[in-house]
């Protein structure tokens, strides 16, 4: 494995997502392992079930709008900061803020969130100034861009001992433990106030550069492209680039826009999952409802203590009940065995409810963990409140950490398939949602189904 200097911050935009947060305990207090040897195996290849992925025309034209509000997605392609690594990002702009999510993986893996090694957060202020060269080919917008916040989570057991491995300095990475020893699997650290790290991700120092919006046509469809300042070229007397980078850095992810109803499709009704292991934890198993009525989706989740293979009640840890909007989209492959149907997902309300079965649980996992103690890849925990009690439901919809992990109030891109099935000699109506481990294309929409479904009640 090779870990090289990152690129001047000044291509900030024009590294290599999607995952909404994914778990496994940890703490703050890991063991110092060995360092590894700095060479990983490389996973075959996967290619997915359902290819969704967006492949934009040469030609371009500046969009009437240069607003650069919304996420932004870049293709999955080979990092150009950690080399031997693919690496996919989101760049979401609300108002003067700016947050880059950064997703890398083993390589040739089409960035399979099974397969993620690393993943960065970046907060940033942002400042546009005047647009130039307006009506023209060339026209563009100043901005400027400051970083205040850096954290990074090694996410798997590789980079966890190269992390607290205090011998490999920025000398040979930027991403690297930075003198910290006690980086746990799946957790965040805040690596801001560092002197190395400022110095590396150019923390709390302006960057000037500017961006175009463009129009790209494809399949009989406009995609919105952000463009980026042409690095290494001439510069203003700000060290502000003059020119505009020639390659398209990320597209807008597009919402799923509606062409037929909930009910059309075949999805009002109540759906069952087995007990199973899915999104929310990978410590925990778990039975899910799903009820769609008119446009909405009520989901109620139960977590339980990994047993085996069985969900027992007595084992029940915790509730969860989620309220979303639902938008069903477009049917793509019809009659292929891949065929499958755009859906919209927006949550607006998550309640949590800690089980009487486990008041040691409650008090370990939802009074006590903090945003730096939790597994990432476990969604449900205490988000900061410290009051919680055992059979009581708490609404976390307006914590932002909540809002982050959990996507609350932004429309998520899935796909799912109805279908028949023969479960125990009798047919039965069976629902697939979206791989969650799999691969996502540019809107952060599945690109195969998952193994096993739901089943209509």
């Amino acid at each position: 494995m090779q870990l090289k200097n990152k690129l001047p911050i000044a291509t900030f935009f024009m590294g290599m997502l999607i995952l909404t947060a994914c778990g496994g305990g940890g703490s703050d207090s890991a063991p110092n392992p060995v360092a590894p040897a700095v060479t990983l195996a490389v996973t075959p290849a996967v290619t997915p079930a359902v290819t969704l992925a967006v492949t934009p025309s040469v030609v371009t034209t500046p969009a009437p709008s240069q607003s650069i509000e919304g996420s932004w997605s870049t293709q999955c392609q080979a990092s150009k900061s950690l080399t031997d690594y693919d690496e996919q990002d989101i760049f979401n702009f609300k108002g003067n803020k700016l947050t880059t999510n950064k997703f890398f993986y083993l390589p040739n893996t089409n960035c399979k969130h099974s397969e993620i090694v690393l993943r960065e957060r970046e907060v940033a202020g942002i400042e546009l100034g005047a647009a130039v060269n307006p009506g023209t080919n060339t026209q563009h917008t100043k901005i400027n861009i400051t970083t205040t916040k850096v954290i990074l989570a090694p996410m798997n057991s590789t980079f966890t001992a190269l992390f607290n491995n205090a011998g490999h300095t920025s000398n040979e990475s930027i991403y690297n433990g930075y003198g910290l020893t006690v980086w746990g699997l799946n957790l965040w650290k805040d690596i801001s106030s560092i002197d190395a790290a400022k110095t590396n991700f150019k923390i709390n120092s302006p960057i000037h550069d500017i961006f175009q919006i463009a129009t790209v046509e494809n399949e009989g469809a406009t995609h919105k492209v952000l463009k980026l300042g042409a690095q290494g070229g001439n510069v203003d007397s700000d060290s502000r680039p003059i020119s505009l980078a020639g390659s398209i850095t990320a597209t807008l992810q597009e919402k799923t826009i509606q062409v037929q109803t909930p009910q059309a499709a075949g999805l009002v009704g109540t759906w069952k999952y087995a007990c199973r292991k899915g999104k929310g934890s990978p410590l925990y198993l778990q039975n899910s409802t799903l009820n769609f009525h008119g446009n909405k989706l009520t989901t109620v989740s139960n977590f339980y203590a990994d047993t085996g293979s069985k969900c027992v009640s007595k084992k029940l840890l915790y509730k969860v009940e989620t309220e979303a909007d639902i938008v069903v989209g477009k049917v793509l492959n019809v009659g292929a065995a891949n065929e499958h149907t755009q859906i919209g997902i927006k949550t607006t309300t998550v309640k949590i409810e800690p089980s009487a079965n486990h008041s040691r649980f409650v008090l370990v996992n939802f009074n006590t963990t903090s945003f730096y103690q939790n597994n990432l890849q476990i969604l449900h925990y205490g988000y900061g409140k410290t009051d919680w009690k055992t059979g009581d439901w708490k609404d976390v919809s307006n914590i932002p950490d909540a809002i982050e992990n959990l996507d609350i109030g932004t429309q998520v891109a899935d796909i799912f398939k109805i279908s028949t099935e023969n479960i125990n000699n009798v047919d039965h109506k069976v629902l697939k949602m979206g791989d969650y481990k799999g691969s996502f294309d540019i809107n952060g929409r599945a690109m195969s189904l998952e193994a096993k479904g739901a089943v209509f009640q």
